[in-house]
């Protein structure tokens, strides 16, 4: 799998979170999350929300200091966002090569992400999950394009209703026409 943005770099397998594997590219840092495994992540989360008594106890670690619990990519800087550049090139799927759709995040986050009309994967360019996850977004994916999709059905309703141009010239033919 190639990663679609440096389009010669090979994605490896991370854990973004717990329990979410996704494809990492080592040049650009962005994140390529497959479908069925973001939804089948989601359905485990609600799970283990619905019944924490039954989720797995973890076995303790050693302390260890916040610094080398987390790598340096993963560092927060308190309420501020890490830095995103964000590509505004067209990509392909990493999976299916489909052309995938921008959508601007919102909510406090000015980046778009990007997923496939086709097979439904996630490209999060670099800093971008970090950045969902500190907004509590990480697990909305779904919705913002949910409501990408939402306002183009809208969009769409509305140029088959929108009125003619010059409507009042037109309206003494068209009262004939079909009662209108």
């Amino acid at each position: 799998m190639k990663c679609p943005i440096c389009h010669d770099h090979s994605l490896e397998q991370v854990s973004l979170d717990t329990g979410l594997l996704a494809h990492q590219c080592h040049q650009c840092l962005g994140h390529w999350i497959p479908s069925q495994v973001y939804w089948k992540w989601l359905d485990q989360r609600e799970q283990q929300q619905a019944h924490p008594q039954q989720s797995k106890i973890q076995p303790t670690q050693p302390q260890q200091t916040q610094l080398q619990q987390r790598s340096p990519l993963q560092l927060s800087f308190g309420n501020h966002l890490l830095p995103v550049c964000d590509n505004t090139t067209a990509n392909f799927c990493a999976d299916c090569s489909r052309l995938m759709t921008k959508s601007k995040v919102g909510r406090g986050l000015s980046f778009y992400i990007d997923r496939c009309s086709h097979c439904h994967g996630v490209w999060l360019d670099q800093n971008e999950w970090e950045n969902l996850k500190q907004q509590n977004l990480h697990d909305h994916i779904h919705y913002i394009f949910q409501v990408l999709g939402n306002l183009a059905l809208e969009k769409n309703r509305r140029s088959i209703t929108k009125p003619l141009p010059n409507q009042a010239l037109y309206a003494p033919i068209l009262r004939d026409i079909e009662g209108y």
